[in-house]
Parts: structure tokens; C-alpha cells; sequence
């Protein structure tokens, strides 16, 4: 069964990495934030497409068909994300929510973010990672709300259990 999951990586090989495990039939997403530089030789803007989080990759693949061990045996691949010893399984609604959120601008003068389609809850916590400054704090909020995903899937999953919670804005 395919399910997204987190790799972790090197920056330097982002590019080689994603064309190497595009050609294994894995599905590879990558959320990207613009951001624009005036020049200083013009009166116009440079545009830049940078990773929103840098250093990972969201996967889409079924683990039976193509083993992890061949991801990871990739040059710059480190691992996978991994909570309480498995692998993250990254939901499919936080994966459809970061494809639909469409930055228009992310410079700190001009903040406006659209999206469409998108749970209140999960934009809202969303767009508090977003204008976080700090990467590593970006990275900690968005590892918090995939692990409060996942324990919420284990939860449910359980023949029985209810769960009766939100996400909540970290």
C-alpha cells in the first residue's frame, strides 16, 4: 500500500537525489516558498524557489515494492523520518494541504498566503510554520503536526477506538 513518507537528505544533492528516486516509480514532493531579492544593479526583483524545508523529501511509495533500503542506499540519502522505531507515515490530507497552499509571495514586507480546499485548523497551523523565521524551528512545528497525524491514524486504526480531537495551531 503507497503512503508518504519523510527522507532525509543532503541539500547539496536535492536535485541528483530527486531524479535518481524518480526513477525507482517513487513519487517525490518537495514543498518550495519564493522569495524575491531586489538587485542592486536594477530596479527589478530576482525570483527564488527554495525548499520549505530543507534537507527532506516526501515520498510516496508502497515499502513492499520498493524496500527503503533502496532509497536509502541512494547517494545523499541519510534515512527516513521515524517515530517510536517505523517509519512516518505522513497522512495524505497533510500532503494534499501542502500541494494546495499556493504561495504567492513569502517576503517578510508583503505576507499574503492563498489556499483552497484546506481545513481551517490545518491552514491555520500551516501558516504559523510558514512565517516561522527560523528553519529549525520550521522543521520542529512541522515534525510535531506529522506526529500528532500519525498518533491520531494509530489511535483510530485500533478496532474500537474513537478519538475525538482537532488539530489544533502550534
Amino acid at each position: 500500500m503507497r503512503n508518504w513518507y519523510v527522507l532525509i537528505h543532503n541539500s547539496s544533492n536535492h536535485q541528483s537525489l530527486t531524479e535518481l528516486i524518480k526513477r525507482l516509480d517513487v513519487e517525490v514532493y518537495s514543498p518550495c516558498r519564493v522569495t524575491l531579492r531586489k538587485r542592486t544593479d536594477r530596479p527589478s526583483s530576482v525570483r527564488r524557489e527554495l525548499p520549505l524545508f530543507p534537507g527532506y523529501l516526501l515520498l510516496n511509495f508502497d515499502p513492499y515494492v520498493t524496500h527503503t533500503t533502496e532509497i536509502t542506499a541512494l547517494n545523499g540519502a541519510h534515512g527516513f523520518v521515524r517515530f517510536g522505531g517505523d517509519a512516518c507515515v505522513v497522512q495524505d490530507s497533510v500532503v494534499d494541504a501542502l500541494r494546495d497552499l499556493i504561495l504567492l509571495r513569502t517576503d517578510r514586507t508583503f505576507n499574503c498566503i492563498e489556499y483552497r480546499n484546506l481545513p481551517s485548523e490545518l491552514a491555520k497551523s500551516l501558516h504559523l510554520i510558514i512565517d516561522m523565521h527560523s528553519e529549525v524551528a520550521r522543521k520542529a512545528a512541522f515534525f510535531a503536526l506529522l506526529a500528532q497525524g500519525n498518533s491520531l491514524q494509530r489511535l483510530t486504526s485500533r478496532p474500537g477506538g474513537r478519538v475525538y480531537s482537532a488539530v489544533h495551531p502550534l
